[in-house]
């Protein structure tokens, strides 16, 4: 899979369930503003757009880190919420409607799936 973090939005890709397998492009994580979750934003390897998903800390099968810590009711760490978003599936949420989007598509976006290689710290923009 080749990335080019430079390149800008592809609005004409059609919309495609593709596993894009793990993102080359750095993410970039930070505490939820009401502080019960992680924001994690970074662009889409498949269509280029901005992406940006809130994961919740506690609610059972929202990945790895929610099943974690509603069984041992307490919340993950920073270092436990890293180690987790890599190993989450994140989808396109772009936000734009690609063409052939399906009316019950579950995210507006193109599409795809992969999993993240790093994720840096930051801060809400």
């Amino acid at each position: 899979m080749t990335e080019s973090p430079a390149r800008g939005h592809d609005f004409a890709v059609d919309y495609a369930e593709e596993d894009m397998g793990r993102a080359s492009a750095p993410f970039t994580q930070w505490s939820a503003p009401d502080g019960h979750g992680v924001v994690v934003e970074g662009d889409c390897p498949r269509c280029h757009g901005r992406t940006r998903t809130e994961y919740r800390h506690g609610v059972p099968g929202t990945g790895t880190k929610g099943l974690r810590s509603w069984l041992t009711g307490r919340h993950p760490v920073p270092a436990e919420d890293a180690h987790a978003l890599l190993d989450e599936v994140h989808f396109c949420e772009c936000g734009h409607p690609h063409p052939n989007l399906p009316p019950d598509a579950p995210f507006t976006g193109c599409g795809a799936s992969w999993r993240v290689r790093a994720l840096v710290p930051g801060e809400a923009a």
